[in-house]
């Protein structure tokens, strides 16, 4: 008995879709249900179909009338949310995952008025492994009738059929088992496969199905590649990344030695909500996209280096992050009617009106130099978000999918914002290059870096010079020197350096009052704020999840912090190491499958008397199947044979956490040698598993003095407390010597140093400093002066 799918609540349902946020879409029937892939039939009578897998079965609708669709065919199965379909010819074909049908194989020869469906589940030998095929995650077959069932059970690869002989007795050809296969695609010979875990975008010789040959790969933006579709002429390729913001890509793969990233795509009306593209499908220079909680998006391709929206329609009521909303799209009937299926919603029927883009392209630079400016945003004044980012040779390309006359602004935070006006055209390219003229002036600044010990320049050391606005970095060279582009400012900028092997060291510097060379001494020490890359080392066996430098970037696991959005708020700069570093859910980069390893430089503590380490991190262990049962262990290595536990840490506890003074020398003899060594590993069953470390240190536990006091210098401050500046009066000292004033925080850290080329005199001190206690003396050669304490209030 026919079921037709139109009822009052389904036009109820459909116009709560019906919002002002859609374009150039339409919903016109809608099944409700909880949905998972979703792909399209053409009977030999023209007849057109959708065949929609639910959770619990596959289901065929006649679309007569696309605004009533007919069940003709309910196929029960498994209950799974994962259920994959394709066709071939006369039948059509599914997959599950996580739970097993086999193939489950649709004949549609007589429909619409007879269909039937059966489950093959044949024994297969591949890559050396003999089996009852089970599950697998998707399932695709090419223009020669080539089956591809792609992630099944133990071979993860691709598994090759041939349904020429019989349709109902798919023959098996042969296999590529190199990684674990998502999604794949093949014509004429060629097979793109979605390598998602290894993110890659791999391509095949697929001729002798029995032995394919591989001709290239490449990472696709976000490496965690979902599924691929290429144009008609297989010149281009179009990625989605099934990562929280990440975007669809378009690849130039005309020449496979020199595969080339065109262009990125993410709907700016929901950028940085954590949405998720799912499938992407070309037809006919367009893209047509299903995103999570986003709905369907058709993208203008007809240029692959400028990818623009021109097509919208949401078929899930909620938004932002997460494995929600809309899951498949087939756009490919002959009356241009678009099927789609949600996790959440069901089965839609969509009607589209493709139009092409009206495309803003052009090159921006400074009005002085004439010099390209890297990074401007460009952003189109038009009701739906849209615009770009310029490159770093300056070009920018954007678009909009309605012709008009806009506003387009330029902005750079080094340069005054520019507002032009454009005229759009569907289909054709308007060329607007645009001067900004620069805010500030640009000067050049020496800074050097000496050992505060010695006076001798410190070749190799990393130097960052930064404000609110403009940040530049840089090393030193062999005469410890290194030259910086700045922007003079009202802002003050914070020049810090390091180099492993000394204590960080910071002043501020005045752009405003330039000074021909500004000096920066470095002690002798160890310590690592993670704003300089100083060797550490990563690696380990996990497949995701590795420990990386980076700004973090907090992930939520039910509604409750997971990972730590900020780096140590006392140290210097902003990045730390985490365990892969990714937005969205927690899932989207933890740890999985091994461990992952981070190592530090060799430290020489053999001359310490009591070496005390110190550093901050936090762990997180939640989710996954029963209790989480994964550690991080944090280990001290004397280079040789020696290693030793400094702490295991098994709470769940996503929070920056102090290790305590730790005593090497109450737990292994120190060497010249010496490492720290974290270990992260995710243990079976899985779970979610991150970790971070920051601000490390090593300090003198004992000091001994071996200055002796000179009681003939004379150290004096006026005032001893004061609220910008401070005068420091000396005399008495030798000053061929290398005399200096220290001045020094409560920590015992060289806050501030300048030399002093006279006997006697003045300086003025304070400036930069912090409120709070410090301490000041001098010292000159192996004497010292009495230390005398300050305080800025």
């Amino acid at each position: 008995m026919k079921k037709y799918i139109f009822l009052v609540w389904v036009l109820t349902f459909i116009k709560s879709f019906a919002q002002d946020g859609d374009l150039n879409m339409s919903i016109i029937a809608h099944v409700q249900g909880n949905g998972s892939g979703i792909w399209h039939y053409l009977g030999k009578n023209g007849i057109e179909y959708a065949a929609m897998a639910y959770t619990d079965a596959l289901v065929v609708y006649s679309l007569e009338d696309p605004s009533k669709p007919i069940e003709r065919f309910r196929f029960p199965g498994v209950n799974t949310i994962w259920r994959e379909v394709f066709f071939y010819g006369e039948y059509i074909y599914a997959v599950t995952d996580s739970k097993s049908d086999g193939v489950i194989i649709i004949n549609m020869k007589q429909a619409p008025t007879k269909i039937t469906g059966k489950f093959w589940s044949p024994t297969v030998t591949a890559n050396n492994i003999t089996k009852v095929l089970s599950t697998c995650h998707t399932v695709f077959v090419d223009e020669k009738g080539i089956l591809s069932l792609n992630g099944c059970g133990d071979w993860r690869g691709v598994l090759l059929f041939d349904l020429k002989p019989n349709p109902e007795i798919p023959k098996y050809i042969g296999s590529e088992t190199k990684r674990y296969c998502h999604d794949n695609f093949i014509r004429r010979d060629t097979m793109f496969t979605s390598d998602v875990y290894d993110g890659l975008l791999s391509i095949w010789n697929v001729k002798n199905p029995g032995a394919p040959v591989e001709m290239a790969s490449v990472k696709t933006p976000a490496e965690f590649t979902h599924n691929a579709w290429p144009s008609d002429d297989n010149k281009y390729i179009f990625t989605t990344d099934e990562r929280a913001d990440a975007y669809v890509a378009s690849f130039d793969i005309s020449d496979f030695n020199n595969i080339r990233l065109l262009d990125k795509y993410r709907p700016k009306d929901t950028e940085n909500q954590g949405v998720i593209p799912h499938n992407t499908r070309y037809i006919n220079g367009y893209l047509v996209t299903a995103y999570y909680t986003d709905g369907v998006k058709i993208i203008d391709a007809h240029k692959p280096d400028n990818l623009v929206e021109v097509g919208s329609v949401d078929t899930y009521k909620g938004t932002g992050e997460g494995f929600r909303g809309c899951w498949g799209v087939s756009p490919y009937l002959p009356s241009g009617t678009i099927v789609a299926s949600d996790i959440d919603g069901g089965f839609f029927v969509i009607k589209p009106t493709y139009v092409r883009a009206c495309y803003l392209e052009g090159l921006v630079t400074d009005t002085i130099t004439g010099l390209p400016i890297s990074g401007t945003k460009i952003k189109l004044l038009t009701p739906r978000k849209h615009g770009d980012e310029a490159d770093l040779k300056g070009i920018y390309k954007t678009g909009y999918a309605t012709a008009g006359t806009y506003q387009a602004v330029f902005d750079s935070p080094d340069y005054f914002p520019k507002t032009v006006e454009v005229i759009l055209k569907n289909g054709e390219i308007t060329i607007k290059d645009v001067q900004l003229v620069p805010r500030r002036n640009l000067i050049t600044q020496k800074v050097i870096v000496k050992d505060a010990k010695t006076l001798k320049v410190i070749e190799g050391a990393s130097i960052a010079m930064f404000n609110s606005i403009w940040a530049v970095n840089g090393n030193t060279s062999i005469q410890g020197e290194a030259l910086f582009p700045v922007y003079q400012d009202t802002i003050l900028y914070k020049i810090v350096a390091g180099k492993w092997g000394y204590l960080h060291a910071s002043i501020d510097f005045d752009s405003k009052q330039p000074s021909a060379d500004i000096v920066v001494l470095l002690r002798k020490g160890y310590q690592d704020d993670f704003i300089f890359d100083q060797g550490w080392t990563v690696s380990g066996t996990a497949i995701a999840g590795r420990w990386e430098r980076a700004e973090p970037i907090g992930t939520t696991y039910k509604n409750e912090l997971f990972a730590p959005e900020l780096d140590l708020a006392s140290d210097f700069g902003n990045q730390c190491y985490v365990t892969e570093n990714r937005a969205g859910m927690a899932v989207d980069g933890d740890v999985d499958e091994g461990v992952t390893i981070l190592t530090s430089p060799e430290m020489d503590l053999s001359t310490y008397n009591k070496p005390i380490i110190t550093y901050y991190r936090w762990f997180g262990n939640a989710g996954g199947t029963g209790n989480p049962n994964d550690r991080m262990t944090i280990n001290l290595s004397d280079g040789g044979v020696s290693v030793v536990p400094i702490e295991e840490i098994t709470k769940n506890e996503p929070k920056w956490v102090f290790s305590g003074n730790i005593d090497v020398k109450s737990l292994i003899t120190p060497s010249n040698k010496m490492k720290l060594i974290l270990n992260i590993s995710d243990d079976l069953p899985g779970h979610l598993l991150e970790g971070g470390l920051d601000g490390f240190l090593v300090i003198e536990g004992a000091p001994v003095t071996t200055q002796q006091i000179n009681q003939d210098i004379e150290l004096q401050a006026l005032p001893v407390a004061f609220n910008h500046t401070c005068q420091i009066k000396f005399q008495n000292v030798d000053a061929f010597e290398s005399a200096t004033l220290s001045i020094i925080n409560t920590n015992g850290v060289l806050v501030k140093s300048y030399p002093l080329n006279a006997s006697q005199g003045h300086l003025i001190i304070g400036d930069s400093l912090a409120p709070g206690f410090y301490f000041a003396k001098i010292v000159s050669g192996n004497k010292q002066s009495k230390t005398i304490r300050l305080v800025k209030i």
